[in-house]
């Protein structure tokens, strides 16, 4: 294989930067939820993400034209050093000041959402520029594990690190018992993960496996060719989109749903969120496993994409009918292996048949369609229905709704299932006339 040492690289740096994603991605939710006033806490934590998604919205459209432009291993080295800046200088401020304002707060959280929103669609344009077809489902698949491992570890750990030996599980070792740590802390700790993560993605030598034509006109010039080129596959379209609906409602269940069911809902403590994150994790795993196997077997994805959406839209629903903490738990492993397997199969398939020199502005549009549809989301979690200290139980029509959404989309996939196979064959076809 060409490329190994670009490819070990590469996973190094990502997870780096995954663990440190993990910890922002739990410690900053909770904090709002818990130190911010109850009510309070839950209107700021919704309203936050849906301010950030929405200038994400924008955000996104740009992101697809510059990933099919410029170099994208220059690509992630810019996302690791901003990064790296804002986090230090704000842990340094947090730590001055002695305390952690909520615009600070913002601040990290709108810079981890829009340096995500470029860092997967870059890293699978990467991946399709770097190895041959026949790699994509096993690298993809070892990805996933790996992203989900360590993203679930940064998670765990926050959720220690934040609460400190109160919450500790009585099996966590003593002389790791450590007072709680500040937000400020933590955003330091995050820091010098994306200084490493730069310094991983420095060392990157490679050669391209395939060539790449890239589109140099203006701005608006490359989004209408990609946006030209999705509406004239409208089947296409469709799959992206509603095969994106699982990681929709897994990000926005992370982000906001899960706080406020955990600590509202389950009357339980930062532990069982942490534990919903690395049984998720673990779903995420074994689907990682099975990647290596079975998913990148033969058979058409659709198909498979359609029953892991299914057994998603199971584990939601479950939320909705259950106050077992035993069932949440086993409704994360089921969630996490179709969120991973779904991203898997939805990657490979994509970048197998679409030209690498639209897959920025491909994988980048159905990013923002999933930031539409968590603003949407993040705006309905304001509602005191929602967020109201007394109406707590509530938060289990927001899992009905994820739950009727997924299968919204599975249905669709049906739909759609043998106009993409025609589509398929004819970019096939395309490729090797060219």
């Amino acid at each position: 294989m060409k490329n190994l040492r670009a490819l070990i690289l590469l996973f190094s740096a990502n997870l780096i930067s995954g663990f440190a994603q993990g910890i922002t991605m739990l410690a900053i939710p909770w904090y709002l939820v818990n130190e911010m006033g109850d009510e309070d806490g839950k209107f700021l934590n919704a309203a936050m993400v849906a301010g950030v998604t929405l200038a994400s919205l924008f955000w996104g459209i740009y992101a697809g034209t510059l990933i099919d432009r410029f170099n994208r291993k220059r690509i992630f080295q810019f996302l690791n050093g901003i990064d790296f800046l804002i986090l230090l200088l704000a842990g340094c401020w947090g730590i001055y000041l002695g305390e952690t304002p909520f615009y600070l707060i913002a601040i990290i959280f709108a810079t981890t959402i829009f340096t995500y929103n470029v860092h997967y669609p870059n890293l699978y344009a990467f991946i399709q520029q770097l190895f041959e077809p026949k790699y994509y489902a096993k690298i993809n698949s070892a990805i996933e594990l790996q992203g989900q491992l360590t993203s679930a570890l940064g998670m765990f750990i926050g959720g220690m690190l934040i609460t400190g030996p109160e919450s500790m599980p009585a099996w966590w070792p003593e002389f790791l018992l450590s007072e709680a740590w500040t937000l400020p802390e933590l955003f330091l700790l995050d820091g010098i993960t994306y200084f490493f993560s730069f310094a991983f993605i420095s060392f990157i030598r490679y050669e391209s496996a395939r060539d790449r034509k890239i589109d140099v006109g203006s701005v608006f010039a490359r989004v209408q060719q990609g946006f030209a080129y999705l509406w004239e596959r409208k089947s296409f379209l469709l799959f992206g989109i509603s095969s994106h609906l699982v990681f929709f409602a897994t990000l926005v269940t992370i982000q906001i749903v899960l706080a406020i069911y955990v600590n509202d809902y389950l009357e339980a403590s930062a532990y069982s969120m942490a534990s919903f994150k690395g049984i998720y994790a673990l779903g995420a795993v074994f689907a990682g496993l099975l990647g290596l196997t079975f998913l990148s077997s033969k058979g058409h994805p659709i198909p498979k994409i359609i029953f892991l959406m299914t057994l998603s839209a199971l584990a939601f629903g479950s939320f909705s009918l259950s106050h077992s903490l035993s069932l949440f738990l086993g409704g994360a492993f089921l969630i996490g292996i179709s969120n991973a397997g779904i991203r898997i199969l939805r990657i490979t398939y994509i970048i197998q048949i679409i030209p690498p020199r639209v897959v920025g502005r491909v994988n980048s549009f159905f990013a923002v369609i999933n930031v539409v549809e968590r603003f949407i989301f993040s705006l309905l979690m304001t509602l005191t229905f929602f967020s109201a200290t007394e109406n707590g139980g509530n938060i289990i029509y927001a899992c009905a709704i994820l739950a009727a959404a997924i299968l919204v989309g599975a249905i669709i996939l049906l739909g759609v299932f043998k106009p993409m196979k025609k589509m398929e064959k004819a970019e096939i076809k395309a490729a090797v006339q060219t």
